[in-house]
């Protein structure tokens, strides 16, 4: 899709894409200055609201949507080309589905109601969802993401608590360890090593965990002073990334087997900060915030923590508030705000002469501009 001018009247349409030079992302690297350029293709619909959550690394992206006339919720699959939006459908008895990860052979998992629980789920790209197994005796639990061995990570619940588990079509669902001390566990990724991250409970509170390839626990500790953490993403490189918790608030932090745990920090004026997402690069993308702000930002270790918004972006009419997936395309997805938000808001407000409610993030999808 080639980039167009921005007008009103393209919002109106299933996309609307816009070019931008996001000029606050230039970085000194050694003197030299960088700039990141962006098309934004906006993924929300006024008629279908959808709410893409991960992508892979060609482009597809995975999340949930509004379907039928009803508007009930189902897992959604966004194609790479023209970002046309297929329903997954839910499982046999329920009427609720979310997509949580997409892997580069295009199955997704995410969960699924069942009218009586809500359970893990896996959809190949033919039919409909299949569902995963829970660890004996659970009655619920989430699949959060795949590999592309097909290797699932989530958790389950029952009886015994929330446990981490590991689910693979030869493996079955195994149960992946808890730190001493601690009595629940869930898991947050997997790369395709078979290295997993989450959280656990433990004798010294909640800890950011990797599950290495033997199936040992290992906690990653907290920044300094902190109480407890938490890893969300971990890449093909073995780097991690989460957030930890403690006096100063919360900060986003990266974890390497040599470097251990690093600050990322937070953008200025801000007073927290939390990471969601890692490449393969090592770029890494979540949200700064303040008490009255939430914007996203990416990390690189080239140029420290930038903002993604920029006074370009901003006399276009965009506010991106937080950044919760990147492939190793770079391409990144964000929810914001948009000129359309306001003024649809606007619109409402003058008719009913009342002010409404904020309308509800957009979500956008930033794909890095080729350069001549």
């Amino acid at each position: 899709m080639k980039p167009r001018p921005l007008t009103i009247r393209a919002w109106h349409y299933s996309v609307g894409t816009v070019m931008f030079v996001a000029a606050s992302l230039i970085v000194p690297c050694k003197g030299v200055g960088q700039t990141r350029q962006y098309v934004v293709t906006e993924l929300s619909r006024d008629d279908a609201p959808g709410v893409p959550c991960k992508l892979n690394n060609l482009g597809e992206m995975a999340g949930r949507a509004g379907s039928g006339l009803n508007g009930e919720l189902r897992a959604t699959v966004w194609n790479r080309s023209n970002f046309k939006a297929k329903h997954i459908g839910a499982l046999l008895g329920g009427d609720y589905s979310s997509a949580s990860d997409v892997n580069d052979v295009g199955e997704v998992v995410g969960v699924s109601n069942t009218g009586s629980a809500i359970v893990p789920f896996l959809w190949t790209g033919k039919g409909g969802p299949s569902r995963i197994p829970l660890l004996p005796g659970d009655s619920c639990g989430q699949a959060i993401a795949i590999n592309k061995s097909g290797h699932v990570v989530g958790y389950s619940s029952g009886s015994e608590g929330t446990r981490a588990f590991l689910w693979g079509r030869k493996l079955g669902v195994l149960e992946l360890g808890i730190l001493p001390g601690g009595s629940y566990s869930t898991a947050r990724d997997v790369n395709d090593a078979n290295e997993i991250v989450g959280t656990s409970g433990s004798s010294n509170g909640e800890r950011a965990v990797l599950w290495t390839k033997a199936g040992d626990v290992c906690d990653l500790g907290t920044l300094p002073a902190d109480w407890a953490s938490e890893a969300v993403a971990i890449n093909n490189r073995g780097e991690v990334v989460g957030c930890s918790k403690g006096p100063r608030g919360t900060r986003a932090f990266i974890w390497s087997k040599e470097g251990g745990m690093q600050e990322l920090g937070i953008l200025p004026g801000g007073d927290s900060s939390r990471a969601m997402d890692i490449n393969d690069s090592g770029e890494v993308v979540g949200s700064s915030a303040s008490g009255t702000a939430e914007l996203a930002f990416i990390w690189t270790k080239q140029g420290g923590i930038a903002d993604l918004n920029s006074p370009a972006s901003a006399a276009l009419g965009f506010v991106f508030i937080e950044a919760h997936a990147i492939n190793a395309r770079g391409q990144i997805i964000v929810m914001g705000r948009s000129a359309h938000d306001s003024m649809m808001n606007s619109a409402m407000s003058s008719e009913h002469n009342e002010v409404c409610a904020p309308a509800p993030p957009s979500s956008f999808l930033l794909t890095p501009a080729k350069t001549p």
